[in-house]
């Protein structure tokens, strides 16, 4: 049985972060959220109209939710308002020319049809992954060597479709909910509406004013340079697996901290690793996170700081028994997170860069390569459901 700190650490952390706020900003009339993101995949560059389409496959419309977990490369921006006095009325919000939106986006309620999200994992990730019982081998830390005590291990079962774990699992780090969760209370944009999606240099920088029923006529704002969409995540791996890959990166303007993940599967195990210095750190730490929460995981040196610009995966991790080689590697790069505060209004700037290193997927790698469907692929919906996304 889990003791009762377990379930108030964070609750304690959520109380604490909800008291840090100004008191009109918990009680805001309305508020805004902005959340942008830009994501890569080497060997996938641009890729056209279809990355424009704000990692859309398959010709699909740009909607809501992107921004958390993009899959094509691009530049991605999710928008929801919360109107307490006209929840859930349309809104328009005039955006600056470097938007390259024309001179305004509409702001509107979900309607019947939920809207897409990259968020979680497919229906059948488990059912593509097959009946049958998979061993986790779990390593963190960058070095020149695996630490003492890893990995971890356990196992998993599946039957029809059910998971079963034995052992010593790990757990996810606790992120507290800093998202919307949008409703038929929120307007938001991208909606079906939506023609056109961000395109590859598009800017915040600018006033922003946001109008419709019931809104404080007040509502308008200024975004500077530090809460613009950061640059790409430029990773590069070298050398091979067998002797641990240097992973390199270039520095990312208005970066707070940097993360990596790694997945690779062989047979029936399953091999994961991280950056992290202290410990278990899972794909939770790849979505936006509290302010707090990236000073505070950067002392403890679970994510990376801004100086960082090169970490080793400690021979053997990905090779040997149970090991596959190169695996999927994921890295990101936290932004800044801007508030503004005013009388009957509040609005929250939220930025990140993530990229994606598929195996054999360098620079020389062809998009069609990158793409194609694998079984890592289905090991990374597993996972997704491990961790419980």
């Amino acid at each position: 049985m889990r003791s009762s700190s377990s379930f108030l650490a964070p609750a304690a952390l959520a109380f604490a972060l909800a008291a840090a706020l100004p008191a009109s900003a918990q009680a805001a009339q309305a508020e805004l959220t902005i959340d942008v993101a830009t994501h890569t995949v080497p060997g996938m560059p641009g890729l056209g109209a279809l990355g424009r389409l704000s990692g859309a496959m398959g010709g699909a419309s740009p909607s809501y939710g992107m921004a958390r977990h993009p899959g094509m490369p691009g530049r991605y921006m999710d928008v929801a308002l919360h109107n307490r006095a006209a929840p859930g009325q349309p809104a328009r919000q005039a955006v600056p020319k470097g938007l390259q939106l024309g001179n305004s986006i509409d702001l509107l309620p979900p309607g019947d049809a939920p809207a897409a999200s990259n968020d979680s994992a497919p229906p059948d990730a488990l059912g593509q992954a097959g009946d049958g019982k998979f061993r986790i081998h779990y390593y963190w830390g960058c070095g020149d060597q695996v630490r003492a005590g890893q990995p971890a291990e356990y196992a998993v079962t599946i039957r029809n479709g059910k998971m079963v774990t034995t052992g010593r699992a790990m757990l996810p780090r606790q992120v507290p909910q800093a998202g919307v969760e949008p409703g038929p209370r929120h307007a938001l944009w991208p909606n079906p509406s939506a023609r056109k999606a961000v395109g590859g240099k598009a800017s915040l920088v600018g006033t922003h004013a946001v109008t419709g029923e019931a809104l404080p006529a007040s509502m308008q704002f200024e975004l500077g340079r530090d809460h613009d969409f950061l640059p790409e995540l430029k990773l590069r791996s070298e050398g091979d697996a067998a002797k641990g890959p240097s992973l390199r990166w270039d520095g990312v303007d208005g970066a707070r901290a940097y993360f990596i993940h790694g997945t690779a599967m062989d047979g029936e195990t399953i091999v994961m690793w991280s950056s992290s210095e202290d410990g278990y750190a899972g794909h939770e730490l790849m979505d936006f996170l509290p302010e707090q929460l990236v000073t505070q995981w950067t002392g403890k040196r679970t994510l990376m700081n801004a100086d960082a610009r090169s970490c080793r995966i400690p021979p053997g991790v990905f090779t040997g028994s149970g090991g596959s080689g190169a695996p999927m590697l994921q890295i990101i790069a936290h932004g800044n997170e801007r508030s503004i505060t005013q009388s009957g209004w509040s609005v929250r700037v939220r930025s990140k860069s993530t990229a994606m290193l598929m195996p054999g997927g360098g620079a020389g790698a062809s998009p069609g390569e990158v793409a194609k469907p694998a079984a890592k692929e289905a090991a990374k919906g597993l996972l997704r459901g491990l961790i419980g996304r």
